[in-house]
């Protein structure tokens, strides 16, 4: 979905990082599957999307946070495709797909329009699922972290 190494307004997460929270987060999916008879990890290790929680245009036009805020590991989780883009961001694929059938500018359109919605105040993701990757960031870092005190978590730098 996104290329951290192109020039962007608002800077995303560093090659290091993002390879830490995918190590922080085995490799795995951490969507919690609501159905059947108790909640579970989707755990697929397919076509895996580094996910902002708190997402980066809302963090940077509405919190005015900092790129070292903004890419926090307690604000990046581990998604796979399916459950992204389905569950939290449907709007990349509808609105890429109808409005602008998948040409090359069809992502930074949806992006544009992330932006003009935060500026109003206007959330652009389904939230409801924000407190649950929270509390599963906070954990899987402080364990991690633990665990593995010798892989701290990287600082953010502007990449070349």
């Amino acid at each position: 979905m996104e290329n951290i190494n192109e020039e962007k307004e608002h800077p995303r997460q560093t090659k290091k990082q993002r390879e830490w929270i995918f190590r922080r987060d085995n490799y795995e999916c951490q969507f919690i599957i609501l159905t059947g008879d108790e909640p579970r990890k989707c755990k697929s290790k397919e076509k895996l999307h580094i996910h902002h929680i708190v997402p980066v245009e809302w963090s940077y036009e509405v919190l005015k946070q900092t790129p070292e805020e903004v890419n926090r590991p307690e604000n990046l989780i581990t998604l796979c495709e399916y459950h992204h883009m389905k569950y939290i961001h449907p709007d990349y694929g509808i609105i890429a797909r109808r409005n602008y059938f998948y040409d090359e500018e069809s992502y930074k359109k949806v992006e544009q329009w992330h932006k003009a919605l935060a500026q109003a105040g206007i959330p652009y993701w389904i939230t409801i699922w924000d407190e649950i990757f929270k509390i599963i960031a906070r954990i899987r870092t402080f364990k991690y972290l633990k665990e593995h005190p010798d892989d701290p978590y990287p600082k953010w730098e502007k990449e070349e």
